[in-house]
């Protein structure tokens, strides 16, 4: 089968180019900058630089879908939020059932974590109680709720901008720095105590195909993780299953959960998008639930799979000395690169070269309010969708 997989330049881009091409499978890729590291793997047969989604959206979407026609594409899978844009314009395609993913009224309450959160209550799922909040002043009664609380924008992702008194992020963002707004609101969660976990699933018209369950061993300025681990946690399987079903939904989505102390799981969040749970996912199956589907026998993925980010772990070591230790032993373990792969090696060098690619975006979004994330934000600041008209 012929696959394009967009926005390359993400880890978990191509962890999928990778697992669809060791399957056999053709695969192409694009992103908008050329030094995208997923664009440069063996795996990838063509590559594209296209538009950005965000910014020129009619012409992204023109590109994908002459891409599509002209090398006789099966599926287009998106891996990051260029999914919205995609699925704004489906009726205007011409071949939509090409594109794996949902109308975006169903991306969009997935990705809209106050609507999330309200979607999941209504469920029966547990979540901590949520307040969402359209001002300032909002916003400081919200969090005077709770003695302890935790608050992001409710379009927000890769962990950046987290408001919390609790924890080793507490006071990183303050209540001046953020700014609700009616068009775009911040919710505000008590605090829950717990592990962290996180569920990928492939998604066929409301059956899961394919799952994971995983969890990140080491992360990086307490946020984002750098070494992802496969673990058995059937409970997210079965929510995972109870959402998909009620929206009927198709393509990607991916969770985050609290795992609490007695063993109870709390939904966090929702990504409707491919990620690290890539990682941890054998090559056949992961593809097969793509492409061929077996919606009866349903793959998951068995515990105990890793990978790790080597040079977010020598990031690390620069950023926080005190880990040098833990870093180093990591380092040290066999444990599999998510960027460097015997026979796939350029992607190591291009996750280095696109960092000026970054960096300017960095410098286009004058951000001076949260040092500690801006770098990240602009990984996807011509990528993302912040629940604004699609033209």
């Amino acid at each position: 089968m012929k696959i394009l997989v967009t926005s390359a330049r993400l880890p978990h881009a191509l962890g999928v180019i990778r697992a669809l091409g060791e399957a056999g499978h053709e695969v192409y890729a694009s992103d908008t900058f050329r030094l995208s590291p997923g664009l440069h793997s063996t795996h990838v047969r063509e590559h594209f630089v296209t538009a950005s989604p965000t910014f020129e959206t009619r012409t992204f979407v023109g590109q994908i879908a002459d891409t599509v026609k002209s090398r006789n594409i099966d599926l287009v899978l998106p891996a990051f939020e260029e999914v919205f844009y995609l699925s704004r314009h489906l009726g205007d395609l011409a071949t939509p059932e090409k594109y794996f993913c949902a109308p975006l009224e169903a991306l969009h309450q997935l990705h809209d974590k106050a609507h999330f959160s309200e979607m999941v209550t209504g469920l029966g799922l547990p979540v901590g109680r949520t307040i969402t909040a359209t001002s300032e002043d909002e916003l400081r009664a919200a969090v005077d709720e709770f003695p302890e609380y935790f608050g992001r924008a409710v379009f927000s992702r890769g962990g950046v901008a987290l408001l919390t008194n609790t924890g080793p992020l507490a006071g990183t963002v303050s209540v001046d720095e953020c700014s609700p707004t009616p068009e775009n609101p911040w919710i505000v969660q008590e605090f829950v105590h717990g592990e962290d976990l996180c569920s990928y699933s492939v998604v066929h018209h409301g059956k899961i195909a394919g799952h994971c369950t995983y969890r990140h061993p080491l992360t990086i300025e307490h946020a984002g993780g750098i070494v992802f681990e496969s673990i058995d946690e059937p409970k997210t399987l079965e929510f995972t299953r109870r959402i998909v079903e009620h929206l009927g939904y198709h393509g990607s989505i991916s969770i985050d959960w609290m795992r609490l102390d007695d063993g109870g799981l709390h939904v966090v969040e929702c990504n409707p998008r491919p990620t690290a749970g890539i990682f941890t996912m054998e090559s056949e199956p992961f593809a097969k639930a793509v492409t061929d589907p077996d919606l009866d026998d349903p793959y998951i993925a068995a515990p105990g799979n890793q990978q790790q980010i080597d040079v977010a772990i020598l990031r690390d070591m620069f950023r926080e000395p005190a880990d040098i230790p833990e870093d180093l032993k990591r380092l040290m373990s066999g444990t599999k690169d998510v960027y460097s792969q015997k026979g796939d090696r350029w992607p190591g060098l291009y996750v280095l070269l696109a960092y000026s690619h970054v960096f300017a975006f960095r410098h286009r979004m004058h951000v001076g309010k949260h040092k500690h994330s801006d770098l990240m934000e602009a990984q996807f600041f011509d990528i993302s969708w912040d629940g604004g008209e699609i033209d």
